[in-house]
């Protein structure tokens, strides 16, 4: 562990109906939001969850133990709906107008307030299809994260910015601040769109190990780059509840792909707690979107450093990084180049 820079780490669950976009029900949101609690508990971290407002009208007993339990809930649209354009293909998913946007994400907010007593601050659109209206509708909703930024897709940002109104994508002045999704980009990848190099569903597919060495590799490229390190995860209820194989449904006999069902159940639940446990004895700090926010702009924004906040970039010369990380470097065993354009972001405090 980089005692300057740290590793924060993010967990969070998109409280959506079962296998994403193929079913109406939730067994994951009223099965396993009680395991999943339990787990967390037993490791002391915290977590945000992205809650549809179909889930808690289906559900209400899940968000009132999150809320019980010290989490933070969060807002996944209404009816898990595709409220930007899409990064990939899904059939019969087809995206809201813009003009339709303001009103779904302001009834979404407005009904998980009612339903839960709790008005959401967090936000993650359905599979990371965000836009400009999104962001733009958010920010005046008064919305103070948002994590909808898929790092393997867009493959530019890796750590938190506030984007820009007219490229959601970019940094820029709206008071929202967006917290990229984790991608490992030290591995090579071998697809198209690169969503091997995503976290999901790294965790049942392989292994808790395996998403936490992933995680420590990413941290160690942000250290190596004089960088703090972020790993926002997110998961899903219905992949810490056993999910079926095939789907039969009136029109359709639908066979769903092996990631969607390999090892969700008990697997999940022990690989979840091997995966956290892991990154707490590498000394990582758990937190909340919430708290991270809070923790982003005091500790990271507003710190005295030198910085240009017009373009966030932090202007740092790289002769004094590279004599001070290439200790880290050395260690890290990075088989590729960090890419090029994840940009200068801030340093820790060389003073605490």
């Amino acid at each position: 562990m980089d005692a300057k820079g740290g590793l924060h780490v993010l967990v969070s669950f998109d409280m959506e109906s079962d296998i994403g976009s193929w079913t109406n029900e939730h067994r994951g949101v009223a099965e396993g939001t009680g395991p999943i609690l339990e787990v967390l508990a037993g490791h002391n971290v915290s977590s945000t969850f992205f809650y549809t407002g179909a889930s808690v009208l289906a559900c209400p007993e899940s968000p009132a133990m999150v809320e019980a339990a010290g989490h933070e809930i969060g807002c996944h649209t209404l009816y898990h709906e595709s409220v930007g354009p899409p990064i990939f293909n899904v059939p019969g998913l087809t995206p809201l107008l813009p003009e339709e946007v303001p009103h779904r994400l302001a009834r979404a907010t407005e009904l998980i307030e009612e339903q839960t007593g709790v008005r959401p601050v967090s936000f993650r659109a359905p599979r990371g299809w965000a836009s400009n209206q999104v962001l733009e509708s958010l920010d005046r909703l008064g919305y103070l994260v948002d994590s909808s930024y898929m790092a393997y897709f867009h493959g530019e940002h890796l750590l938190p910015y506030h984007p820009s109104a007219q490229d959601w994508r970019q940094p820029g002045q709206l008071s929202i601040l967006e917290v990229p999704l984790f991608a490992d980009f030290t591995v090579e990848s071998t697809q198209n769109d690169m969503r091997d190099r995503d976290q999901w569903p790294m965790l049942r597919t392989r292994d808790g190990t395996a998403l936490a060495d992933s995680i420590m590799r990413g941290a160690r490229a942000l250290w190596a780059d004089g960088n703090p390190a972020l790993a926002c995860i997110y998961l899903h209820p219905w992949e810490f509840v056993e999910m079926p194989r095939v789907l039969d449904t009136s029109e359709a006999r639908i066979e769903f792909k092996e990631f969607l069902w390999k090892h969700t159940g008990q697997v999940a639940l022990d690989e979840l707690g091997t995966m956290i446990a892991q990154l707490a004895d590498a000394g990582a700090q758990f937190h909340t979107l919430r708290d991270f926010h809070d923790v982003w702009v005091s500790r990271y924004e507003k710190a005295n450093w030198n910085c240009n906040m017009t373009t966030q970039q932090w202007v740092v010369p790289r002769s004094d990084v590279i004599a001070e990380v290439a200790p880290v470097i050395a260690a890290a065993h990075l088989p590729v180049p960090w890419p090029a354009g994840c940009g200068e972001f801030p340093l820790p405090n060389p003073h605490e």
